[in-house]
């Protein structure tokens, strides 16, 4: 069930009916797509099967009332922002994300094309990322990315929704957010501190020990703990990107868990600080200028969205939810991180694993 790391992925966030003459052509043409995706899936991921083409299906809330009804997921919300002075954690529009990733970024293209295609006006896109794998799993700020996400079993447990909220057990919710850095500034600092920033060393990856690592590291202000001071864990899949001709340069954080709580509280560490004043200064060169939660269905019902609301009576029952795929790799909370994650999607190949 483990899946890949991936060497390209798009991120598109899309709002729903802005560009549409009547708002009646909007669901339907939504529907139809939530039906169909998985099929669009493998048309294009046979083309290349050790492509290994994967995409995931967000729904933010307000397109859940629309499209969903009644019941509603129990931690689906609107972005929670947090502010402090200089920082920011800003709420952006979305209705629809969907997260592609592939080894290739020719049959991310694709999909995406595809995607956008079957949507026509139905969809307008409001934000687009293509990431890439940097290196050895590098950000553009030369950390690696990839030390702290859960596997397998593990990683099922932090992601999936269980008996909690049973009737979207099988289902995830993912926070995203685009990070643009100050990379002058951030290039212009001694290694030593950048090191003391991130909480771990540049070089080798290893973490800061405690009795050297500054309480406001980003490692440290990202590691969550529960009441019995067991480490809660979410599983990211981040990306870097950049357009170096007009001087951008960014992290596409997405997170993944079965509750948006873990992230959320992450990013009061990052932002507010914990104890407040006590932020990450890694955002003294990292500016979120997106910010958006969406719910992620299992496949079954993903597709049963494309027959109608759930508390449609006519609309048939839900199978046993799919389960989620993640695969080892990420950093430690937003801003740094890669991994692998399959739920709302399906596989574009018949690999066996």
């Amino acid at each position: 069930m483990l899946t890949p790391l991936t060497e390209a992925a798009i991120f598109l966030v899309a709002v729903a009916g802005a560009g549409a003459t009547s708002p009646e052509e909007v669901l339907p043409v939504i529907r139809e797509l939530c039906g169909d995706l998985a099929g669009l899936i493998r048309a294009v991921g046979t083309r290349e099967p050790r492509a290994y083409l994967t995409c995931v299906t967000g729904i933010g809330h307000r397109l859940w009332d629309r499209l969903g009804g009644e019941p509603r997921p129990a931690g689906l919300h609107e972005f929670r922002e947090f502010t402090a002075p200089g920082r920011h954690a800003v709420s952006t529009p979305g209705d629809l994300l969907f997260h592609i990733r592939a080894a290739r970024m020719d049959l991310c293209y694709e999909l995406a094309s595809q995607i956008m295609f079957r949507a026509g006006k139905a969809l307008t896109v409001v934000d687009e990322v293509h990431g890439f794998r940097y290196f050895d799993n590098r950000d553009v700020i030369g950390f690696v990315d990839g030390t702290e996400n859960p596997a397998g079993a593990a990683a099922r447990r932090s992601v999936l929704i269980g008996d909690e909220d049973s009737e979207f057990a099988g289902g995830s919710y993912v926070i995203a957010q685009k990070y643009l850095h100050d990379l002058d500034g951030w290039i212009a600092l001694p290694t030593e501190e950048q090191e003391n920033i991130i909480g771990r060393y540049k070089l080798s990856d290893i973490e800061q020990s405690d009795d050297v690592k500054p309480s406001s590291a980003h490692n440290a202000l990202t590691t969550i703990l529960d009441a019995d001071g067991e480490e809660v864990q979410i599983v990211r899949d981040n990306m870097a990107f950049g357009t170096p001709g007009r001087g951008e340069y960014g992290t596409y954080f997405i997170g993944y868990s079965r509750s948006p709580d873990p992230t959320e509280q992450m990013m009061q560490n990052m932002f507010i600080g914990s104890p407040e004043g006590n932020y990450d200064r890694l955002l003294d060169f990292s500016t979120a200028v997106t910010g958006g939660l969406f719910f992620v269905p299992s496949q079954p019902l993903l597709e049963r969205l494309g027959d109608g609301p759930l508390d449609d009576s006519s609309a048939p029952a839900e199978s046993d939810p799919a389960p989620a795929a993640s695969g080892p790799g990420a950093a430690d909370g937003p801003g740094g991180g890669s991994g692998s994650l399959e739920i709302g999607s399906m596989k574009g190949t018949s690999r066996d694993e």
